[in-house]
C-alpha cells in the first residue's frame, strides 16, 4: 500500500499520470453519454443517462467496499465498536452468522457483474464512421483501442467505484460499515441470494471439491484432533506406549468437540461455583468477604485444572490459537494449566455482589484496563517488596530496629 505523506518521486509520477488519465476518462466519457455517443438505447436522454451511470457507480462502490469492510471486521474485536458505532456492530453480527457470509458474497456477485455489464453498455463510445464528431478529432488508433473497446471508462470504473471504496474499507472497516447505506445493501445482496439465482455454484463447487480431493474445514479439524491425541500415545514424541488397537479407539472416541470441551468446563466451574458457595453462605464483614471471593477463584481455578481430561485441554488450547477473537468466552490454556475465562470470572463476581476489576470488564466498557498494565503494577509492586524484604533482613542481621512513630 502506497502512504501518499511517504510516497516517494517516483510515487508522484505514477500519481499525475493516473490523476491525468482519470480526468480524461470523466471527460470524455461525460461527453459522450450527455451528446448520445454510446451504445445505450437512443430513447434516454444523455442527462437521465449520465444520471444512471453516477447511481450505478455508487452502487458498485458500495457493495464492493461492503464486502472489504465484513472481512476487515474479523480482525477486530466487535466489543472495541460495539457503542461507538452500533450500525457496524449490528450489521457484523448478522452477517456473522451461520452461512451469511456466503449468502452475502453471491447476491454481492449477481449486483457486480451486473452493473459492470451494464455500464459497458452505457458507456461503450460509438462514433459510427464519423471520428471528427466529438469532442475532439479522435485519431483511429485511439478510436479502436481506448474508446470503442471501452478501456477508457474502465479506468474510471475501477479508480472510482471498484479501489477507492476497497481501500477506504480496508483502512476503516468499522467507519464504513457504520455508515446507514450498508444495511440496505447487505440485505438487497440476501435478497438476491434468496432467490435462487446462483444456487447452482453450490452444486458446481461441490463436485469441485470432491474431483480435486479437498477437504472441508470440519474433517481438517477431525484430523488435527486426533492428531494431539496421536502425539500424546506415541513414544517417539514422548508419549505413551499403547498398542495400535487401543490406540485406534482412543482417536475415535475420546477426542471432544471444541463444543463439548466447553460444555464440559463449564460443568466443572458450575459445581465449583456451588460448592464453593456452599460453604461461605454468610459473610461476617466486607474484608472476610473479599477474602473469601479470593478463595472461591482459587478453588474455581484448582478445580478446573483438575478436572479437565488432557485430551479437552488440547482441543482448547488448539481451538483458541485459531479463534483468538473468542478468548473472552472461552478458557484460556497456559502450559498444562486451564484457567477460567475472564467472563466466567466476572459474572462470579457479579453475582456475588463484589465489584468487577478493569481488567475483567468488557473492552467496551469505559472502565476497562488492558491486562498487561495490571501485570506491570504487580511487577512493579513485586520488586518493591523485594526491596523493603531484603531491607529488613539487612536491619535484622545488623540488630538495628526502626522507630516506630508514636500514635
Amino acid at each position: 500500500m502506497v502512504e501518499v505523506c511517504q510516497a516517494k518521486p517516483f510515487d508522484y509520477v505514477r500519481f499525475v499520470f493516473s490523476i491525468c488519465l482519470l480526468i480524461f476518462s470523466i471527460v470524455v466519457t461525460s461527453y459522450a453519454i450527455f451528446r448520445g455517443k454510446t451504445g445505450f438505447w437512443e430513447e434516454v436522454p444523455g442527462p437521465a443517462a449520465f444520471a444512471l451511470f453516477v447511481v450505478d457507480l455508487a452502487i458498485l462502490g458500495i457493495v464492493e467496499g461492503l464486502q472489504i469492510a465484513l472481512v476487515e471486521l474479523k480482525r477486530q474485536h466487535p466489543d472495541s465498536y460495539k457503542f461507538s458505532h452500533p450500525r457496524a456492530y449490528q450489521l457484523g453480527q448478522v452477517a456473522s452468522k451461520k452461512d451469511n457470509v456466503e449468502r452475502f458474497l453471491m447476491g454481492r456477485q449477481v449486483f457486480v457483474v451486473f452493473l459492470v455489464f451494464f455500464i459497458a453498455k452505457l458507456t461503450t463510445i460509438d462514433l459510427g464512421d464519423d471520428l471528427n464528431d466529438f469532442l475532439f478529432p479522435v485519431p483511429a488508433w485511439l478510436y479502436y483501442s481506448l474508446l470503442e473497446t471501452g478501456f477508457i471508462t474502465c479506468i474510471l470504473v475501477v479508480i472510482v467505484a471498484q479501489l477507492m471504496p476497497q481501500i477506504v474499507a480496508s483502512k476503516y472497516p468499522v467507519h464504513f460499515l457504520n455508515f446507514w447505506l450498508m444495511k440496505p445493501a447487505y440485505w438487497a445482496c440476501i435478497a438476491v441470494e434468496f432467490t435462487g439465482i446462483t444456487h447452482a455454484c453450490w452444486i458446481l463447487s461441490y463436485f469441485m471439491g470432491l474431483v480435486s480431493g479437498m477437504e472441508s474445514e470440519d474433517l481438517l479439524f477431525q484430523k488435527s484432533r486426533k492428531s494431539f491425541v496421536m502425539s500424546e500415545l506415541d513414544p517417539k514424541q514422548g508419549g505413551m506406549s499403547e498398542s495400535p488397537q487401543k490406540l485406534i479407539v482412543t482417536t475415535k472416541t475420546h477426542i471432544p468437540s471444541p463444543e463439548h470441551a466447553l460444555q464440559e468446563v463449564e460443568t466443572i466451574l458450575n459445581e465449583a461455583a456451588i460448592e464453593e458457595d456452599n460453604r461461605h453462605i454468610e459473610h461476617h464483614s466486607e474484608k472476610q468477604f473479599e477474602a473469601e471471593n479470593m478463595e472461591k477463584f482459587s478453588h474455581l481455578v484448582e478445580a478446573l485444572d483438575k478436572g479437565v481430561d488432557p485430551d479437552v485441554r488440547k482441543i482448547l488450547q488448539f481451538y483458541l490459537n485459531n479463534h483468538p477473537e473468542k478468548f473472552r468466552t472461552f478458557p484460556s490454556v497456559i502450559g498444562n494449566k486451564v484457567y477460567p475465562p475472564p467472563q466466567a470470572l466476572a459474572e462470579e463476581l457479579q453475582t456475588s455482589g463484589s465489584e468487577v476489576p478493569g481488567f475483567l470488564r468488557d473492552i467496551s466498557d469505559p472502565e476497562h484496563v488492558p491486562p498487561h498494565i495490571v501485570a506491570c503494577e504487580l511487577l512493579v509492586h513485586i520488586v518493591q517488596l523485594q526491596k523493603e524484604i531484603q531491607q529488613l533482613k539487612a536491619n535484622q542481621a545488623s540488630g538495628y530496629t526502626p522507630r516506630q512513630s508514636p500514635i
